[in-house]
């Protein structure tokens, strides 16, 4: 029996490899990143718990260091309390539904997986997208941070900051212990918006979820929630007697749920996503 030939005009293009379709979505979706409210978010968000922090010693930093003693601990202390207590899990709140509703305000899904590419692909490349513009804006925060402080030396020089070491380790320990604290949180937010292809819903969600983390401190399993994992770490960093700044060099409980959440709800979420377009 003769092979009938398929003429090439007929013949489908093969899929591209997975790695292939991820590396074209994730490229897309920085491209599609620029000149967004979620890029100009990121840059800017560690900027006001450190103006806070920078006001504070500028007009009462006499007071503050009456005792004597390095500065960098107590300004250290303060810009990061602020930022964990409300201004990090609503900037995760925030970021999250910004960068999903790029798609839902072009309303560009349906277009998006008519693309040859798989969800696997769409899904992981906004997460990783997520992941690198949370910890973008941490170390923008740090950065900012360390150089307030090295301000704070020149026109305060009476506080003392050009005169002791800046506590590189415990912040280098906060720095990784923070950005895990937001996991969990970030991935609950990211399905949240998937689910509800909308900016106002997520929003809301959130904001009402941090609100009520707040309330429930005192709760004896506050740890648990994700959006009280931020505060938790940010309240973990300690001065000693002797003036030193510390902070646990190993991953605290809240933290560990941190994980535990960021795996769970991608795990889940992806599954009744998948489900869900499939049928729809």
């Amino acid at each position: 029996m003769e092979a009938v030939l398929t003429p090439d005009f007929l013949t489908l293009p093969a899929a591209p490899a997975p790695l292939t379709q991820f590396r074209r979505t994730l490229s897309a979706d920085v491209l599609k990143l620029r000149r967004t409210a979620a890029l100009r978010l990121t840059l800017l968000s560690g900027l006001f718990p450190v103006l806070i922090a920078f006001l504070i010693f500028f007009f009462k930093g006499d007071i503050i260091m009456k005792a004597g003693g390095s500065p960098w601990p107590r300004f250290i202390m303060a810009a990061w309390q602020t930022a964990g207590t409300l201004l990090l899990p609503l900037f995760v709140v925030l970021l999250t539904s910004l960068v999903v509703n790029v798609e839902t305000k072009a309303t560009a899904w349906k277009h998006l997986y008519a693309q040859p590419v798989g969800r696997g692909a769409v899904f992981g490349s906004k997460l990783l997208l997520l992941l690198a513009l949370n910890a973008v804006a941490l170390l923008l925060f740090v950065a900012l941070l360390l150089g307030a402080g090295f301000l704070l030396g020149i026109v305060r020089p009476k506080l003392g900051f050009q005169l002791h070491a800046v506590p590189l380790t415990p912040v280098l320990w906060m720095l990784g212990r923070t950005y895990v604290a937001t996991l969990g949180l970030l991935a609950v937010q990211y399905i949240v918006s998937l689910l509800w292809r909308s900016f106002v819903v997520p929003v809301g969600v959130g904001m009402g979820a941090v609100v009520a983390t707040i309330a429930l401190l005192s709760w004896e399993h506050v740890d648990k929630i994700p959006y009280a994992a931020p505060l938790g770490t940010s309240a973990s960093l300690k001065m000693t007697k002797a003036g030193v700044l510390e902070t646990a060099h190993e991953l605290a409980k809240h933290e560990w749920y941190s994980l535990g959440w960021f795996a769970g709800a991608l795990l889940l979420g992806y599954l009744v996503l998948y489900r869900r377009n499939v049928t729809n």
